[in-house]
C-alpha cells in the first residue's frame, strides 16, 4: 500500500478564505474542504483595504484544523487573486494593510497615458492596460502616499507576502507577477523599461522562482504555536487563475476554459504570448500559467455581480439561497433582456441592482422590469459574454475550440452552464467546482516527478480525482439573442 501525501492548498479569493486536505495516494487526490470564511474588502476614510492579518490567522486555523485531520502535514502551497500587495520596510514588518484593487487610484494615473503609450504597456507586457494592474496602483500610492512609500524596502504581491509571513523567505512567482503589468511576460522576468519608465526601484521585488521549487519551511515558531509539524512552502502558481486552469481535466490538446469565480477568466493554453493588434484591440491578456505556459484570456465581469444583488437582497430582509436565485431567474422566462457586464458603471456601484436597471435605461430597455427578469439578464448576459470573448479567442489563434471547461466555484451553477452551452453552441464540462485547490495540490505532487510532462501528469490525475458534468448545446438557433446582445455594446 502506498503511503498517503497530505498536501495542503491555501486558496484565498475576493469572497472567501479557503484551506483544502489533499490526499494522494500515488493515483488520486481526495480533497478536503477543513476551513473557509468569508472574505471581504474594508473601507476606511474612503478607501478599501484587505485586512491581511485576519487572512493570515486563517489560514493558520486552516493548517490546524488539516492536522487534525491527517496527524502531519508534507507540503502546503499559497494561490490568491491576482494585482493586490503588501508593502514590507527596512525591519521585515508589514508598513500597512494592502489596499484593494477596486479601489479608484490606478485609474487617475492610467488615465494620463497617451494611446501610444498604452499601447507600449502592452508591447512591453503582453497584457492589457486596467486602472487595478499593480502598476497603476503602486504608482498612485507613490502619489498619494509618498511618506509611506518612503519607508518601502519590499514589495510583496499577496500570496508572496503570505509565504513570506509563513517562512520569511522574500520569494515572488511568475503567475501573479504577470498580473502587475511591471513584468513582461515575453521576457519572463520584470519589465526594466517599465519599472525605468515609472520610476520604480528594481530592488522592491523579489527574485523569482520556479514552480515546483521549495520557498521555504514554515517558520518553527508558527509550527510549535499551533502544534503541527513542520513542512515546506512549495511555489505553486500563486495566482489563482493559473492554477485553476491547471486543474482543468483537459484529454485534448487545445481547450478553452472560464474559471468562474468572482470574475470569469475566459481563455485558453498557449506555448508563447501572442502580442498583435487584434490581441491588443480585443482586450486580452497574456497571464503567467503554470510551468511557463501562457494563458491568453479575458479578465470578465464574474459572480460579482450577482454576488452583489443577492447581498442587496439579504440587506433589504430577503435572505436566498443560491439555488433560489437561481429559482427567480428560470422564473422570468427566456425573453429576457440583456446588458454588457463589463460596462464600467457595474465596477463598484454603490447598487448593483440600480446600476443594472441605468444600463437598459440608457440602451432603450425595459427598466421597470421585475427583479427575476434582471437576475435572469445577469445570467444570459454572462453567457453572451462568453461567447463574444472565445469567438475572438478563436480568430486570433486561428483554432476552433470543440468544448469549454468551467471550472471553478461558478462551474456548480447548471443553469448558467446550460446557458454557455446553447449561447456558445460548444458542448461544456463543467468541474472541478474545487480546481484551484487541485491545481495547487497537482503542482505540489508534480514537484517530486521527474523525466514526466508534469502539466499532462497533472491533468491525468485530476480526471481520476474528480467527476464532471458535461451540457450540450440545445438546438435552438440564439444567434438572434447573440446579434442583440452585440447591438447592445455597440458591435
Amino acid at each position: 500500500m502506498r503511503e498517503i501525501r497530505n498536501i495542503v492548498a491555501f486558496d484565498c479569493g475576493n469572497s472567501s478564505i479557503r484551506v483544502i486536505l489533499g490526499r494522494f495516494d500515488g493515483e488520486h487526490i481526495e480533497p478536503t474542504l477543513v476551513h473557509q470564511v468569508e472574505q471581504k474588502e474594508i473601507e476606511i476614510n474612503g478607501l478599501f483595504y484587505w485586512d491581511i492579518l485576519y487572512i493570515f490567522s486563517e489560514l493558520q486555523k486552516g493548517l490546524q484544523a488539516a492536522y487534525r485531520e491527517c496527524g502531519r502535514i508534507d507540503s502546503a502551497g499559497i494561490c490568491t487573486w491576482g494585482i493586490d500587495f503588501g508593502m514590507i520596510g527596512g525591519q521585515g514588518q508589514l508598513i500597512s494593510n494592502p489596499l484593494c484593487y477596486r479601489n479608484s487610484l490606478g485609474g487617475r494615473v492610467l488615465q494620463r497615458l497617451s494611446p501610444d503609450e498604452r499601447r507600449q504597456m502592452f508591447d512591453l507586457t503582453g497584457i492589457h492596460n486596467h486602472q487595478m494592474n499593480s502598476l497603476y496602483q503602486l504608482k498612485a500610492y507613490q502619489e498619494e502616499f509618498p511618506e509611506q512609500l518612503a519607508a518601502v524596502k519590499g514589495i510583496l504581491l499577496i500570496p508572496d507576502l503570505l509565504a513570506y509571513l509563513f517562512t520569511g523567505v522574500r520569494a515572488g512567482e511568475r503567475t501573479i507577477a504577470s498580473t502587475t503589468q511591471y513584468y513582461s511576460v515575453i521576457d519572463k522576468d520584470y519589465s526594466k523599461a517599465v519599472l525605468e519608465k515609472f520610476s520604480l526601484e528594481p530592488t522592491l521585488f523579489p527574485p523569482l522562482i520556479e514552480n515546483g521549487a521549495v520557498i521555504g519551511e514554515i517558520k518553527p515558531e508558527i509550527a510549535n504555536s499551533l502544534k503541527i509539524n513542520t513542512f515546506p512552502f512549495i511555489c505553486v502558481p500563486s495566482h489563482d487563475t493559473a492554477c485553476a486552469a491547471a486543474a482543468a481535466p483537459a484529454a485534448e490538446g487545445d481547450f478553452a476554459f472560464i474559471s468562474s469565480g468572482t470574475w470569469n477568466l475566459i481563455g485558453t493554453e498557449l506555448a508563447k504570448p501572442i502580442v498583435n493588434d487584434d490581441v491588443y484591440a480585443s482586450g486580452l491578456a497574456n497571464e503567467g500559467g503554470v510551468f511557463n505556459t501562457i494563458t491568453l484570456l479575458k479578465n470578465s465581469a464574474g459572480m460579482f455581480i450577482i454576488q452583489r444583488i443577492r447581498s442587496e437582497m439579504a440587506a433589504s430582509g430577503k435572505k436566498l439561497s443560491w439555488d433560489e436565485i437561481v429559482a427567480m431567474a428560470v422564473s422570468a422566462g427566456d425573453d429576457t433582456l440583456l446588458f454588457d457586464p463589463n460596462d464600467g458603471s457595474l465596477y463598484n456601484p454603490a447598487s448593483m441592482t440600480e446600476a443594472i436597471r441605468m444600463l437598459f435605461t440608457k440602451t432603450g430597455q425595459n427598466a421597470s422590469c421585475s427583479l427575476e427578469e434582471v437576475i435572469r439578464s445577469v445570467y444570459e448576459s454572462l453567457a453572451q459574454s462568453y461567447k463574444y470573448v472565445l469567438d475572438g479567442i478563436e480568430k486570433i489563434t486561428g483554432k476552433t475550440y470543440e468544448s469549454i471547461h468551467i471550472i471553478g466555484g461558478g462551474s456548480k451553477n447548471g443553469f448558467l452552464n446550460q446557458l454557455a452551452a446553447d449561447a456558445t453552441g460548444k458542448r461544456v464540462y463543467a468541474g472541478p467546482s474545487e480546481a484551484t485547490g487541485l491545481g495547487n495540490i497537482g503542482v505540489q505532487i508534480a514537484s517530486a516527478f521527474t523525466g514526466r510532462d508534469k502539466l499532462k501528469e497533472i491533468r491525468r490525475i485530476i480526471r481520476q480525482s474528480v467527476h464532471t458534468e458535461e451540457y450540450l448545446p440545445c438546438t435552438v438557433n440564439h444567434a438572434d439573442k447573440y446579434k442583440r446582445y452585440l447591438e447592445l455594446m455597440g458591435k
